[in-house]
C-alpha cells in the first residue's frame, strides 16, 4: 500500500478498504452535484498586529499546506490514489482552483451553497476572518481536519518559503500500512466479517426521527449549535467519572432517548441500529500517531451497533464498552483483523439500494471528537488567535449528523441535517432533549453564572 512512482513526478497507491467504503458514499451524490459527509471544518481568526495583506497570508499558508501534506492535491484514478509534483504552472492552476476568497456573506450562508470542488478546497472571508475547508471524507477524518486548521494556523504564524520537487516524502501511508493490518486478514475473517455486517443487517429498521418529504431531492445543508451553559463540561465529567463512565457513551444514550422520544409514535422499529466511528491513530505504528504530522488520512473505521434497550443506565454501560473495543488490547486484537474485510463488506453494501419496504434510515449519527485542545490552539506565538472553530458534513440522507467535542474548556454539540428532510425547530429540539435527558439521568446541577 506504499506510494510508488509510477513515472517521473508522478506516485501512486492504491486505495485502502475505508477510503473506497467513503468514496462510495461521496459519488452517490454525484447525478445531483453533491458529495455526501464531506468534511467541512471552520475556524475565525484575528491577527495580534496588522497585516498588509491577510489574503495573500492565508493563500500562502495554504500552499504550504500542499508542500508539507501533499495529499489534499491527490486525486483518485481508477482504484488507486495519484500525486504529480507540479511545475509552476501546475502549482498556480491548483490554487486558482481549490483557494477561494468570499467578498460577501457569511459561513452559514457558504456552507448552504457549497458544491463539490473536486479537490479539497479553503474560503477566506476577509471581513470576518472566516476560514472553511471542505474535503471529501475519502481523504481525511474529522481529526484530521482540525489539525489541517491547526497546520494551517502555524503555517501563518510563521511564514516559510517552500520549493516544490520534493514533497512527495510527505505522502502519508492509507490505513492498512499504517496500523499494519494483518496481510491476510480478507480471506482468513471474512467469514466472521460477514457474520458482523450480517448481525447489523438483521436488526433493521432502526427508530429514527419523522421525516418531511421523504422521496424529495436533499436540499441545502444546515449546522445547528446548542448554547451550553459555562459549568457545563466540568459538571457533565464530574458526573461520568463518579459513574465509571466517559462522556460519549452517555450522551450517545442520551440521543438514543432523545431519538425515542421524537420519532413517529407509530413507527414498527424498536431498535436503534447505527454505527458508532472510531479513531485509530493512537494505535498506528509510532511515526505515523501524531495526527499533526499525517492529517490529510484516513485513519478510522466503523463498527456497527443495535441498542435494544430503552434504559438510560442499561444503555449508557452498553455503550461504555462498546466504545472501549478498540482501547482494551483484548478485545482490539480480536476486531483488529476483522476491519479490513469488514469494511470492504461493507463499502460494497452501501452501494446497493435498501430494500423496498424498508424506509430510508433516519437515526441520527453521532461523532464524538472529544477534548480538540490536542488538536487546534487558540493562540500562535504573537502572532494570531483563534477565537471560535466547528466541524461539520454535507449530510444528503435523512441521518442527521451530531457532533460532540470540548475545547477551551467549553462542551460543544452541534448538528449537520439537511433541510430538505428536517426543521430548525426538530433539530434544535433533539440537542436539546439529549441535554436535558444527561442533566436529569445523571443528576447534574450546573450552579447559575
Amino acid at each position: 500500500m506504499s506510494w510508488k512512482e509510477s513515472e517521473p513526478g508522478c506516485f501512486e497507491r492504491p486505495l485502502t478498504r475505508v477510503e473506497t467504503f467513503f468514496k462510495a458514499l461521496a459519488d452517490a451524490g454525484a447525478s445531483i452535484n453533491r458529495e455526501h459527509w464531506a468534511i467541512r471544518v471552520h475556524a475565525r481568526f484575528c491577527w495580534d498586529h496588522p497585516v498588509t495583506d491577510s489574503e495573500a497570508a492565508v493563500r500562502h499558508a495554504w500552499k504550504t499546506m500542499r508542500f508539507d501534506h501533499p495529499q489534499i492535491a491527490s486525486f483518485a484514478r481508477g482504484d488507486s490514489r495519484v500525486y504529480r509534483i507540479p511545475d509552476p504552472d501546475g502549482l498556480a492552476s491548483w490554487l486558482k482552483d481549490t483557494f477561494t476568497v468570499i467578498a460577501d456573506g457569511t459561513v452559514d450562508d457558504l456552507l448552504a451553497s457549497l458544491r463539490p470542488a473536486g479537490l479539497p478546497s479553503l474560503y477566506f472571508l476577509p471581513r470576518s476572518s472566516d476560514i472553511l475547508i471542505q474535503i471529501p471524507h475519502w481523504y481525511i477524518d474529522g481529526i484530521g481536519s482540525i489539525c489541517l486548521l491547526n497546520n494551517m494556523f502555524e503555517a501563518m504564524a510563521e511564514p516559510r518559503q517552500v520549493t516544490f520537487g520534493t514533497e512527495a516524502r510527505n505522502l502519508s501511508p492509507g490505513l492498512e500500512e499504517a496500523a499494519g493490518f494483518p496481510v491476510d486478514s480478507i480471506t482468513t475473517h471474512e467469514q466472521a466479517a460477514l457474520e458482523m455486517l450480517t448481525e447489523y443487517t438483521s436488526s433493521l429498521p432502526s427508530i429514527g426521527l419523522p421525516t418531511a418529504n421523504s422521496q424529495a431531492v436533499p436540499g441545502a445543508i444546515r449546522r445547528l449549535a446548542l448554547e451550553l451553559p459555562s459549568g457545563a463540561l466540568q459538571a457533565l465529567s464530574c458526573a461520568c467519572k463518579a459513574r465509571n463512565l466517559t462522556v460519549t457513551p452517555v450522551l450517545h444514550a442520551a440521543l438514543i432517548v432523545a431519538t425515542r422520544q421524537l420519532a413517529e409514535p407509530d413507527t414498527k422499529a424498536s431498535n436503534y441500529v447505527s454505527w458508532g466511528t472510531f479513531s485509530l491513530r493512537r494505535y498506528l505504528a509510532p511515526e505515523f500517531t501524531d495526527p499533526r504530522a499525517h492529517p490529510v488520512s484516513l485513519y478510522l473505521c466503523g463498527l456497527p451497533l443495535t441498542i435494544k434497550s430503552s434504559n438510560f443506565s442499561a444503555m449508557a454501560s452498553q455503550l461504555n464498552d462498546f466504545y472501549k473495543q478498540i482501547v482494551r488490547p483484548a478485545s482490539r486484537a480480536v476486531i483488529w483483523p476483522l476491519l479490513v474485510p469488514f469494511t470492504q463488506k461493507s463499502a460494497a453494501a452501501v452501494c446497493q439500494p435498501p430494500p423496498e419496504d424498508m424506509q430510508p434510515a433516519s437515526e441520527p449519527v453521532l461523532s464524538s471528537i472529544g477534548v480538540a485542545d490536542g488538536y487546534l490552539k487558540s493562540r500562535y506565538g504573537d502572532r494570531l488567535a483563534v477565537t471560535r472553530f466547528w466541524l461539520g458534513s454535507e449530510v444528503l440522507s435523512r441521518e442527521p449528523l451530531v457532533y460532540a467535542w470540548t475545547w477551551q474548556d467549553q462542551l460543544s454539540l452541534s448538528v449537520c441535517y439537511n433541510e430538505e428532510f428536517y426543521t430548525s425547530v426538530l433539530m434544535r429540539r433533539l440537542l436539546e432533549v439529549t441535554w436535558e435527558t444527561l442533566m436529569e439521568q445523571l443528576n447534574i446541577q450546573i450552579p447559575a453564572s
